[in-house]
């Protein structure tokens, strides 16, 4: 009997943790995409010239002159449709949003932030010195 109430509450928390732990692996993996994308600017700066950040399924690739890859990054939680994003020479991406299917639900990561300030120094007016 005491082994029977020990199987169903194990099997009533299993459930429940084993949701805790996809929950925290999908989390994980978006930190791990912003760091992506933030180390591919970087990339991108100091290499000066443009690179291409390619999604596609579970795999993110970067990618240089004649399509050849710089990186590549695979991830079990995260689904892309086909898009990507092109940094210039400058490091500065030309779209800050990427749609991705976390856990079977839609989302748009905003990478603005991460390149916020930088566009935030370049948008302020500058002070008139005449």
């Amino acid at each position: 009997v005491v082994v029977t109430i020990m199987m169903i509450v194990l099997g009533l928390v299993g459930g429940t943790v084993t949701s805790g732990v996809a929950r925290a692996q999908s989390q994980t993996e978006i930190i791990t995409l912003y760091s992506v994308v933030k180390k591919s600017g970087t990339k991108a700066f100091t290499s000066g010239q443009a690179l291409t950040l390619t999604f596609a399924k579970g795999e993110v690739q970067l990618t240089g002159a004649q399509d050849r890859v710089v990186s590549a990054v695979k991830f079990k939680h995260l689904i892309f449709e086909p898009q990507y994003i092109v940094f210039n020479h400058n490091g500065m991406p030309n779209s800050f949003t990427v749609e991705v299917e976390v856990r079977g639900k839609g989302r748009v990561l905003d990478f603005g932030t991460l390149f916020r300030r930088v566009t935030d120094i370049h948008a302020r007016p500058q002070p008139d010195v005449t």
